[in-house]
């Protein structure tokens, strides 16, 4: 109960300011597929023809190579892929890998 106080106490002394944003977030369902020109980078091609750029935190060494691809999933309780809050799992090495930001390069058709 003591941690909870704790937690609460922290919570309540950050000033939430109107500059903080959502994180980015695609639903898993409307991915048609995905595209990976380096080691740093995939690029998602949803349904609508848009396409967005997800950023590795650090360089995912093997990515663009595997012959075998990668495994993600969703948040759990969605269907959502969010931006800085998943993982991504290589196939065929096993490395795991952190996903950074995720924006927005071609828009919809």
């Amino acid at each position: 109960m003591t941690r909870f106080w704790l937690l609460a106490a922290f919570l309540a002394a950050v000033p939430i300011t109107a500059s903080a944003t959502a994180p980015v977030c695609l639903s898993a369902y409307r991915i048609d597929h995905t595209d990976i020109p380096d080691d740093s980078q995939i690029l998602f091609t949803m349904r609508d023809h848009s396409v967005y750029q997800a950023k590795m935190i650090d360089k995912c060494v093997g990515l663009r190579l595997d012959s075998r691809g990668f495994t993600y999933a969703p948040t759990p309780g969605s269907d959502e892929i969010c931006a800085n809050l998943f993982t991504i799992r290589l196939n065929t090495s096993g490395a795991v890998c952190l996903v950074g930001d995720i924006t927005r390069i071609k828009p919809s058709k």
